[in-house]
């Protein structure tokens, strides 16, 4: 079977198998990025992949690094042991912010205090952006099972023996709209975002630039212009948790399973993983199997199960501004999620769409409008 069904308001896609709906007032506003020329392409380290979150070439303080780009954090972390030039101590840490992330996927604890730095991001032809943000200087890594991110504040109550160090750590989260209330992130802020603070273009101050960036399957644009985001479907974004301008609350979509139901909820599209986290409680359940993880007959965990129709819209379907439906497990559908990983802990619907969306749409996030672009690949005028 084939699914292959993408859909935008500007671009029809090619297949035929689903109409795009009407185009509502402000789908192809260019709004005034016209106006803006500054703008750099970084490319990825190597070829896009499902199976690895996609990375850019950059340097802190003269020493290199390869910098994941992931959508669905924010913020940018590095082990203390790989800037030797760095010293904190206790006579001196005190003058930086305490800070800390926790991952839930490893249940690691990383913690150690902000330092203001500037990060250089390389381009092509030796072209370089640089940026100046609060950069989590790690100095430990605790493997902290039930860590509670909203209550926890950077404190283990009782770790468990890891091999992990932060000698290993090189992380940077790109993403907005994670502070939300609750969340435990409160440094999931537009001031901790390296893609969102860049200073200089090729050593050229920064004053022509319109801060936002777009992220494809072959690189980023940091600096939005009306070349780069030409063909764009923009989805208007809600005020985030803060009075930062730059600070915008999550997408807006809907999605539908097996044609029934209008579920409406917030997305995230996740450049840092390879599969889909998808939630429909409380309103409805999804269709679902449980499969074996472990040798243990205990160790299971469950899936979307395979043939199910899934359906979704940016911001619903009654706008229809951009979407894609596809039958789950249809391995001919470039966008279709590593597996998909059903959700109830949440207070309602959601989707976390993994990496595999930019197979897709490129997607563009303009900071300065509070607006999110789509666009589509698959589709034909």
């Amino acid at each position: 079977m084939i699914s292959l069904a993408y859909r935008s308001i500007v671009l029809v896609f090619s297949t035929g198998l689903v109409s795009a709906q009407p185009a509502p007032r402000f789908h192809s506003d260019p709004g005034d990025v016209w106006k803006f020329n500054q703008t750099i392409f970084l490319p990825y380290t190597s070829q896009f992949s499902s199976s690895s979150t996609p990375s850019v070439h950059g340097s802190i303080n003269g020493h290199s690094f390869t910098f994941p780009v992931d959508s669905g954090s924010t913020g940018l972390m590095i082990g203390q042991s790989l800037l030797p030039g760095l010293k904190l101590t206790s006579e001196n840490e005190g003058e930086y912010e305490r800070g800390w992330e926790f991952l839930d996927s490893s249940s690691l604890l990383y913690t150690g205090r902000f330092v203001p730095l500037n990060v250089t991001f390389f381009g092509l032809v030796g072209s370089q952006a640089t940026s100046h943000v609060p950069v989590l200087v790690v100095q430990q890594v605790l493997k902290c099972p039930g860590y509670n991110a909203t209550t926890g504040n950077g404190v283990c109550a009782q770790s468990v023996e890891s091999t992990a160090s932060e000698k290993h750590v090189t992380y940077m989260g790109v993403g907005f709209g994670r502070n939300v209330a609750g969340s435990g992130i409160s440094f999931g802020t537009p001031d901790h975002n390296p893609f969102l603070n860049i200073i200089a273009i090729n050593k050229l101050k920064a004053t022509h630039l319109r801060t936002g960036y777009s992220l494809s399957t072959q690189g980023v644009h940091l600096g939005l212009t009306s070349t780069n985001t030409r063909n764009a479907a923009w989805v208007p974004l809600s005020k985030g948790a803060t009075s930062d301008p730059r600070d915008w609350g999550e997408l807006d979509m809907s999605f539908t399973v097996n044609g029934v139901g209008n579920y409406h909820g917030k997305a995230i599209i996740d450049t840092g993983i390879p599969q889909m986290f998808l939630q429909s409680a409380p309103i409805a359940t999804l269709p679902i199997v449980t499969i074996a993880s472990g040798p243990s007959p205990l160790e299971h965990t469950r899936r979307v199960t395979n043939g199910t129709t899934l359906a979704f819209a940016f911001p619903n379907f009654e706008d229809g501004i951009a979407g894609y439906d596809f039958v789950v497990g249809d391995e001919n559908f470039p966008s279709q999620p590593e597996y998909i990983q059903p959700v109830t802990s949440g207070s309602g619907p959601f989707v976390n769409t993994g990496r595999k969306f930019l197979f897709g749409f490129t997607i563009v996030f303009d900071a300065i409008g509070g607006r999110f672009g789509f666009i589509c690949l698959k589709c034909s005028s």
